[in-house]
């Protein structure tokens, strides 16, 4: 493919990165770092899910229709305390913002002072730290990942009912399921993946957060229902409100659609309240971008309409406690009777690097400097 090759430094180590043009264009297929899960926060990201329309009307929608009146908490307020400020503009009894990247805190106090003094108190930690005197009967969380629950939201949220709100207590949003569909995106990138150089600084920045190299979550932006090549079926499926959270299970796909598949695509249906209309962020463009995941294979394998992919997915805590890691084990059924072993997996962290062939096509070993450099392996760059 055509691309130019960035150096990343980590941990003492380096990697280069492929890249693929300067800045990522929205009508076409490009890759992501999958940022959300970690503090890496800046303007831009703020910005972008700031203007996120289709975002920002679902959970409006679901803030003024549940807040007046209410004691309403807010988990992970960034530093445009939204919906906040929208809880207060709505009539809410109190606010309280919760925020643990000091410097979203401090400009988050300096917002509510001048926005809405009285009405709304920021806190500064993690909600699974901080103690609150008197507990909210609406909470709303903005911790939606790309994969559902993967910036950790249902162990938040379970703490969270546990001692920051009362029985009965509603969550904003009402449901999140993270829906799947096999996909190839070989052929969605013929030309080969790469990072655009405007996003390299956030690929880094994610190694840096978890102090080294691995195969890091992609997101791909430009693609749509037409990409798929299957039925589709949940991964997960959070309901807040109900007490049921399921992550992980059977996932059962049957190919529709003949052709090359290499991975899954995964992405989002939201409701914001219980009664709400439904987000997919497939079918509209938003700052939630659909997550790729790699099988595990050489090359992509063909299939024809009716093969049948069965997966056993695994949703198991990472070391962190918080954050999921996500594991896919199962086969491929032909319908000739032929069976192909499918593994695949999107973790938080390491150890693995460069295990995928995605990973492997966007990583490789720093630009050797002398005779010794030049028989390093890229296994050197692997977190310690």
């Amino acid at each position: 493919m055509d691309g130019m090759w960035e150096t990343l430094q980590t941990g003492g180590s380096s990697v280069r990165v492929r890249t693929a043009g300067l800045v990522p264009r929205p009508e076409r297929v490009h890759l992501w770092p999958s940022v959300g899960e970690y503090p890496v926060y800046d303007a831009f990201l703020y910005h972008a899910m700031l203007a996120d329309r289709h975002r920002n009307e679902l959970f409006r929608d679901a803030v003024t229709r549940q807040a007046p009146g209410a004691a309403v908490l807010e988990i992970g307020c960034g530093p445009d305390l939204l919906w906040s400020l929208c809880a207060a503009d709505a009539g809410a009894d109190r606010v309280v913002a919760v925020e643990s990247l000091p410097d979203s805190v401090r400009e988050a106090e300096e917002l509510a002072l001048e926005r809405a003094p009285g009405r709304v108190r920021v806190v500064a930690g993690l909600s699974t730290d901080v103690t609150l005197t008197d507990r909210a009967d609406l909470c709303v969380a903005e911790l939606v990942g790309c994969i559902g629950g993967s910036e950790g939201m249902a162990r938040v949220i379970e703490d969270a009912r546990r001692r920051l709100l009362r029985p009965g207590a509603r969550v904003v949003p009402h449901r999140v399921r993270t829906l799947a569909a096999a996909v190839c995106l070989a052929d969605l990138m013929p030309r080969g993946p790469g990072v655009p150089e405007a996003l390299v600084p956030y690929v880094e920045s994610v190694f840096d957060a978890v102090g080294g190299f691995f195969d890091l979550r992609m997101c791909v932006g430009g693609v749509g229902h037409e990409a798929l090549r299957s039925t589709v079926d949940a991964v997960e499926d959070l309901r807040f409100n109900d007490g049921d959270c399921r992550q992980g299970g059977p996932l059962r796909l049957t190919v529709k659609r003949p052709g090359r598949v290499d991975g899954l695509l995964l992405w989002l249906d939201l409701q914001g309240r219980a009664d709400g209309a439904r987000l997919d962020t497939l079918a509209v463009r938003t700052s939630w971008l659909p997550v790729y995941v790699p099988f595990l294979w050489a090359e992509p394998v063909a299939l024809g309409v009716g093969d049948v992919i069965d997966l056993r997915v695994t949703c198991d805590l990472s070391a962190d406690g918080v954050h999921p890691d996500y594991r896919f084990a199962g086969e491929v059924r032909r319908t000739g009777g032929q069976r192909v072993d499918v593994t695949a997996e999107s973790l938080y962290a390491g150890p693995e690097f460069r295990r995928s062939p995605l990973h492997a096509a966007l990583f490789a070993a720093p630009e050797p400097t002398g005779p010794a450099a030049a028989a390093a392996p890229v296994a050197a760059a692997r977190p310690r």
